[in-house]
């Protein structure tokens, strides 16, 4: 059932464009209101995310119906993947840079192409290396980290880390935050890591990857993008985004197919 959920929630996920959801919004003003109440960096995260991941888990086990079940996971699975329209958003912004728009490119990067504003500016001559570390780290966030938690917790594995990728673009995130969003993923981005070698250039990458994974502080952003580049090998610029998403959709697929041996060998 866990493998259908994810199947389903991936193939409506990538039909899907634009970002229209409500439930972003208002998990947003849920933390600024709690911030407010001044109840400390722990308790705020404690009643923030884990409450709610606690009550789905105590509500599916109380009511213990698959039916439920599988459409809470879908729903709340699709909340992770959001929209996959990432390719036509990155040749929309390829054409941009062509004509010569680059406010415009710019723009959409940030808005949809998890490009960093704060570190690029329009017209960079390092967009593009932008653009390509905002790519992977959106499928991390959105797809990587939430399968992972999905198919160890269930649904509430995958509400959990939605909240804190959603409360993370909140302007009151705290170190505290972002040390429990490290424990989050720092499984999760290495096995992605470890995908990208497998589905690259692994005799190349995977060296690479050990120096990289055994860090524990190690920067997920740095990491990610260091691991990705050693999978790609030389690439020409110009196809250097085109490389990129199409290793990155080869590691998502190795993930699918990865899930689907387990459920045939009854794991």
């Amino acid at each position: 059932m866990d493998f259908l959920s994810i199947i389903l929630a991936y193939v409506v996920s990538i039909s899907l464009s634009g970002h229209g959801e409500p439930a972003t919004a208002w998990v947003l003003r849920w933390r600024t209101y709690l911030v407010g109440r001044d109840l400390g960096a722990k308790l705020t995260m404690l009643v923030y995310a884990l409450l709610p991941a606690l009550l789905i888990a105590g509500l599916l086990s109380w009511v213990d119906n698959l039916v439920l079940t599988f459409v809470l996971s879908v729903t709340l699975l699709l909340l992770a993947f959001q929209s996959g329209d990432q390719p036509e958003k990155l040749a929309q912004y390829q054409g941009l840079v062509a004509q010569g728009e680059q406010q415009a490119a710019w723009q959409l990067a940030v808005d949809e192409l998890g490009l960093v504003g704060q570190v690029y500016e329009p017209g960079d001559e390092s967009l593009d290396e932008g653009v390509q570390a905002g790519l992977s780290y959106l499928y991390l966030e959105r797809f990587f980290v939430s399968v992972f938690w999905f198919m160890a917790f269930g649904a509430p594995g995958v509400l959990l880390v939605w909240f804190m990728s959603t409360g993370m673009q909140d302007q009151h995130a705290d170190a505290f935050c972002h040390r429990l969003k490290q424990a989050l993923y720092w499984i999760p981005v290495r096995l992605m890591a470890f995908t990208l070698a497998l589905m690259g250039n692994f005799s190349q990458c995977f060296q690479v990857w050990l120096d990289q994974a055994r860090d524990f502080e190690r920067d997920d952003r740095v990491l990610l993008l260091t691991c990705l580049k050693s999978a790609l090998g030389p690439v020409a610029e110009d196809k250097m985004l085109a490389e990129t998403l199409a290793l990155i959709k080869r590691a998502q697929l190795a993930w699918l197919v990865g899930l689907a041996l387990l459920l045939i060998f009854g794991f």
